[in-house]
């Protein structure tokens, strides 16, 4: 199976990282559209995207201000089975984040493609979000080609 690997640093603290890539009010700021769960161990996330899909992932890991890992178990064949891995580290007085999205398919050239682009959009997006209080979540962010 193949990965992608993206880091970020920002200006913020490790709390605000964490809660950004994990609590379902943040993650609508800088990502989907619309997410709804609770944040516990084996419980689900919901991301929506408007008028395209509706991601469903299982909280696998929570490691509060260091790690998380999101399971999804519900959506397109690309995005079942894969992994979202979140570690966080502070340093050289910023916080960075380290973003692997795993178990993707390697015969899935379009999707690993995508995935790639896609990842660098919505992490600057977090970053931005973080630093400002303003991010590019679906479907205002930057669009890899029409109709994306």
């Amino acid at each position: 199976m193949e990965k992608t690997i993206h880091f970020i640093g920002a200006k913020c603290t490790k709390e605000a990282m964490f809660r950004a890539v994990s609590m379902a009010s943040e993650l609508e700021k800088w990502w989907a559209t619309k997410a709804t769960g609770t944040l516990e161990l084996g419980g689900t996330l919901n991301l929506t995207f408007e008028n395209l899909t509706t991601l469903k992932f299982r909280y696998d890991t929570i490691s509060p201000n260091e790690k998380l890992v999101l399971t999804c178990f519900d959506s397109f064949k690309a995005w079942n089975n894969t992994q979202l891995v979140f570690e966080i580290e502070e340093k050289d007085d910023q916080v960075f984040l380290t973003h692997s999205h795993r178990n993707i398919d390697p015969h899935d050239i379009e999707s690993l493609s995508y995935f790639t682009s896609k990842w660098t959009i919505y992490l600057l997006s977090l970053k931005q979000y973080l630093e400002t209080g303003l991010g590019t979540p679906y479907p205002t962010e930057p669009k890899l080609y029409h109709g994306d």
